[in-house]
């Protein structure tokens, strides 16, 4: 029997929304699978610590003393759980719920020859990146709902830490294409994940800016990332100081897609 560890990374989460999450992480069907979870608190304080603990036991949750980030998080997790010997290890957006054959679905198309990564279905609003609807086969892979192969995590060691929130899902996914490997969509495999009452705030217009400017830098995209900047110090009122983006391998930059903005990927419509 295989062993998915389950992580979903936490800052400042309503009740409501983890009481949603943690009702659909009970009725997920397994068969034939163990599944361990894992919460990840980015919070300043250990607010979620109750209910997490009262639905899982105390081990199911950590608190990592500062918000690290959404990508640095879920990495922290994946080393302890592919050192613990899990098959895969599947990132869980804290305000999702999953449809009972979620997971299921997920580690089924898993087993396709070659593949790295296989991200859920969401819905009321799909995004709109096309996949193959025979083998799943897709351009990069939604971290929303995102499987993360055993052999994914030795070839690409996890996300790009700078990358802090939004883009590092495109990252993974396109270095794990360049390594030779298959990003996929599980069809089956539904996720609820209504954000539509998000206020788009300055500051997560911000990060988002911030990490379209670092894709652009570290995959080559230069006037792609002149673009984001000047859109960033319109914003912002002053200039991006831009990070140091990681190296890639020679001819990685190829996987890269920038021909349709900040989408990464024709549209299916």
């Amino acid at each position: 029997m295989e062993t998915l560890h389950l992580g979903v990374v936490l800052y400042r989460n309503t009740a409501a929304e983890l009481e949603q999450l943690t009702r659909s992480l009970r009725r997920l069907e397994h068969e034939g699978l163990t599944l361990e979870l894992r919460f990840l608190d980015n919070s300043p304080d250990a607010g979620e610590r109750r209910e997490v603990t009262e639905q899982f036991g105390p081990a199911a949750y950590r608190r990592m003393g500062e918000n690290r980030g959404f990508g640095a998080a879920h990495n922290v997790a994946m080393r302890e759980a592919f050192t613990a010997g899990a098959a895969a290890y599947v990132c869980v957006n804290p305000d999702t719920v999953l449809h009972p054959w979620c997971v299921r679905e997920l580690w089924g198309t898993s087993l396709r020859p070659r593949t790295a990564l296989v991200d859920a279905r969401t819905f009321p609003e799909e995004h709109p990146k096309p996949y193959d609807p025979a083998s799943g086969e897709t351009p990069w892979c939604a971290g929303t709902v995102l499987l993360i192969t055993r052999e994914a995590f030795q070839v690409t060691g996890g996300f790009d830490e700078q990358l802090f929130m939004y883009g590092e899902d495109v990252d993974l996914s396109w270095r794990a294409r360049a390594a030779g490997w298959v990003n996929r969509t599980a069809a089956g495999a539904l996720a609820l994940h209504w954000v539509e009452h998000r206020p788009l705030d300055q500051e997560r217009e911000l990060r988002v800016l911030r990490s379209t400017v670092y894709l652009g830098r570290k995959w080559g995209a230069v006037g792609f990332a002149r673009r984001y900047e000047r859109l960033y110090r319109h914003l912002a009122g002053t200039p991006l100081v831009p990070a140091h983006p990681a190296v890639l391998p020679p001819g990685a930059d190829r996987m890269a897609d920038f021909r349709h903005g900040v989408r990464f990927a024709r549209s299916r419509w």
